[in-house]
């Protein structure tokens, strides 16, 4: 798949265009064909890197994004191949205290699309149901 990357922290040279493997869905996920992306600040601090938060390398960016579900994993019921999504870039347990009390992004295991996880900069993005 094309995608724009980082394989190492740093300006705008350090961004990359190519190919990259294509992700697959595991239990619980869905493969989206990403159809739209935007630029957010938070992929500037990304790029940057960001002290505490280790990214993997080579690292796509991108937490805003839209697009059609492609492929789901096991366990996933309530979307399937067809449906178009916006994506929701915030990733949360849902079942700790926070989100079980509705505060999703004080969840013990937040993290985000584009910052902790493969992001929307790319043909296909991975993301949980």
């Amino acid at each position: 798949m094309k995608a724009a990357f980082i394989r190492e922290h740093g300006g705008p040279d350090r961004v990359e265009f190519g190919d990259l493997p294509e992700p697959a869905a595991g239990p619980g996920q869905v493969r989206v064909r990403v159809r739209a992306a935007a630029l957010n600040h938070l992929d500037i601090f990304v790029r940057n890197g960001i002290p505490g938060i280790p990214v993997a390398l080579p690292h796509v960016m991108g937490s805003d994004g839209a697009g059609v579900i492609e492929s789901t994993g096991p366990g996933v019921t309530r979307v399937k191949p067809g449906d178009e999504v916006v994506l929701n870039p915030g990733i949360n347990c849902g079942e700790c205290e926070f989100c079980l009390s509705g505060e999703h992004s004080l969840c013990v295991t937040f993290h985000l699309l584009g910052e902790h996880i493969a992001g929307t900069f790319a043909d296909v993005v991975v993301a949980p149901r």
